[in-house]
């Protein structure tokens, strides 16, 4: 497809506080996925108290999974776009890759400006999915749990930080519920910093897509095992293809990351107008 420069890359820090406003919200309930036109009905207050950000880093509302993370905070996910294929994108499993959280929020803004209720299909994103890691700039949970060893996958229990047994964590339950619900046609799960783009399950195609857009090379392994991973279980274990997409820093995505991993997601879901799609319903 053509160029296409982005046409909002949202600020990290005004981000990142409107996420961690939106976890301490106070609307704990899960809600199903979102009709067409929420992208345009503005800035929603939970996303702005208790710490006083002036904007909210999307205007479609998120939804809450019906459980907190380990320390209280809230769980939320945005879905831009109706009907299928589906693709899942997450940041921030490890919470100290905070680059990860700035690329999902800058890519699904960017998105969303080109006008979401255009998309054929459906984009999921959970920008930080270990909120808790996340505040404390830690690999883990609160609990000290390596959620990217938490899965459950058949090669879950390699190591002790991969938690008690499989999906121990709330965190890890999050993913999971999102994978039920949504049935992903492919699930990109944004790390940081060996600079590559890692796959696992029949995503060799897809992993050299975002190779080209985003300048990183493919590995189809990182060099060391990783019991109870994402891709483990998912790609692995479920054949889903699934992209672990290591980002040169840990701290902030460069330009080519987050432009690459926009002009692929528009090339996947090609922005065209469907009228009657609908929203993914609970279950499906």
């Amino acid at each position: 497809m053509p160029a296409r420069p982005l046409h909002r890359s949202p600020s990290p820090s005004a981000t990142l506080l409107a996420f961690l406003a939106a976890c301490a919200g106070v609307d704990s309930r899960e809600g199903s996925a979102f009709p067409r036109e929420a992208a345009a009905t503005g800035v929603h207050p939970p996303l702005l108290a208790p710490l006083g950000v002036e904007g909210a880093p999307l205007a479609t509302p998120p939804a809450y999974f019906d459980e907190p993370s380990v320390r209280g905070r809230r769980l939320p996910y945005w879905v831009l776009g109706a009907g299928r294929p589906v693709t899942l994108v997450l940041g921030a499993i490890h919470g100290g890759e905070r680059s990860g959280a700035v690329l999902a929020f800058a890519a699904a803004g960017a998105l969303e400006a080109l006008d979401a209720r255009l998309l054929r299909g459906t984009i999921v994103f959970a920008p930080v999915t270990n909120p808790d890691g996340y505040v404390a700039g830690s690999r883990g949970n609160a609990r000290n749990i390596d959620l990217n060893r938490n899965f459950p996958a058949a090669n879950w229990g390699g190591t002790p930080r991969g938690g008690p047994y499989p999906a121990s964590e709330p965190e890890t339950r999050f993913i999971l519920r999102l994978l039920s619900r949504f049935r992903p046609e492919r699930v990109v799960s944004i790390h940081a910093a060996l600079a590559c783009v890692n796959y696992d399950g029949p995503a060799l195609e897809f992993a050299q897509e975002l190779s080209r857009a985003t300048g990183l090379p493919v590995r189809g392994d990182i060099g060391y095992p990783t019991p109870g991973s994402l891709g483990s279980f998912l790609g692995n274990d479920m054949g889903v293809p699934t992209i672990t997409l290591e980002l040169r820093h840990a701290q902030t995505p460069s330009p080519s990351e987050v432009d690459g991993l926009v002009r692929v997601l528009l090339a996947l879901h090609e922005l065209s107008p469907a009228p009657d799609a609908a929203p993914i319903a609970e279950g499906r």
